[in-house]
């Protein structure tokens, strides 16, 4: 019938999606940590020393922004990752990271050296946009540092999380 044509066979129907945000592995580039001329150290997510790879829990994909994202996945048991750089200097430096979370009440827990109290870095609640978490001041030392970091929700409650990178300025 004419009707039909003009809609479109529901079976031949062709519909184009944005490209999907499915997991893919981070190249060098995607990876690549930079330090500027002021110190201040920036690590994509996808950096990780630990996973190196997409998990069930930690997803590694294209990001909105360019480049990739990681994504903590709500579902599942916690999962740690952490990155692994050299810091130009040792002392304090305030981090903070660029997050998109749909849910308040959310952290992310960090471990510096495996130092036994871990600092908890508070999630705005960003409905859906990119925003800087506030920085929480942490101690680095001069050459390899390890950032072991965890989530945690208000009611132990795990809820999804994603990361675009994190920024490490030194605190004069």
């Amino acid at each position: 019938s004419k009707a039909k044509k003009e809609l479109g066979e529901a079976g031949k129907l062709k519909v184009k999606y944005p490209p999907p945000f499915r997991p893919r592995p981070a190249t060098e580039k995607d990876r690549k940590i930079t330090i500027d001329e002021n110190g201040v150290i920036t690590i994509p997510a996808v950096a990780c020393s630990k996973p190196t790879k997409s998990t069930k829990k930690i997803i590694f994909m294209p990001c909105i922004l360019g480049g990739m994202q990681l994504h903590y996945s709500r579902l599942g048991e916690p999962e740690e990752f952490e990155y692994t750089f050299n810091a130009p200097q040792g002392g304090k430096y305030a981090l903070s990271a660029l997050v998109v979370s749909p849910s308040w009440g959310q952290y992310l827990v960090v471990r510096v050296n495996g130092a036994e109290k871990p600092v908890d870095i508070p999630v705005p609640l960003t409905l859906g946009m990119w925003k800087w978490t506030k920085p929480v001041e942490i101690t680095l030392v001069k050459g390899r540092n390890v950032l072991t970091f965890t989530t945690r929700s208000v009611g132990n409650v795990i809820r999804g999380i994603t990361i675009k990178e994190f920024r490490l300025e030194p605190v004069k």
